[in-house]
């Protein structure tokens, strides 16, 4: 698990009380994995976290570049990097849906029900412009639109867990690193 991963699974876990795994391997899934997975067990609901962050403004993807990604990562498409090697998953037309489709079912999840969140540093697009690419992904992938979330890294989780913290989080490594960055802002500002 990558330390933005550990991040986010500490957010799922601390802040909306979620049951959370990290790190699942996809069985027959060619060195695929699940970040994070983080059951609510109030509603029920499963959220299957993929993390791609990076802390540089203009690296972050757009909302076009992600429906690539989610393509990959949560509907088990292969990518094209290699369009003149006919060995390659691409071009031999084959996919991992059906993989991604048994490691759900192995915690009893149905394909439809798991809610798919794309984590990145930050995002600029409107709510509106959000919403007709959920619109878009549910068109091409056939899950409706409303089981897709963006989750923004720099807006929503570091804030979260900022606030969230006292001053002894010893028994979480990524808490007590939160709670010594605040002690130190604090001491300095006097």
């Amino acid at each position: 698990m990558t330390t933005t991963e550990h991040i986010v699974e500490t957010y799922y876990r601390v802040i909306k009380n979620c049951f959370t795994y990290s790190d699942l391997k996809v069985v027959g899934g060619n060195n695929r994995q699940f970040d994070v997975l983080a059951y609510d067990p109030k509603n029920e609901v499963l959220r299957h976290v993929e993390v791609s962050v990076t802390h540089n403004e203009h690296w972050t993807a757009n909302l076009e570049r992600i429906k690539q990604e989610i393509g990959f990562k949560f509907f088990g498409l292969p990518k094209n990097r290699r369009p003149d090697n006919p060995n390659t998953d691409f071009n031999k037309g084959k996919t991992y849906e059906e993989q991604i489709k048994n490691a759900y079912d192995s915690f009893g999840i149905e394909w439809n029900k798991v809610i798919r969140v794309w984590c990145l540093w930050r995002y600029n697009e409107s709510e509106d412009e959000i919403s007709n690419w959920k619109e878009n992904l549910e068109k091409e992938y056939g899950v409706k639109a409303n089981m897709f979330e963006i989750l923004s890294f720099r807006d929503t989780v570091i804030p979260s867990l900022y606030n969230k913290i006292g001053t002894s989080n010893y028994s979480d490594e990524i808490m007590r690193t939160f709670s010594l960055i605040k002690e130190y802002n604090k001491q300095t500002k006097r």
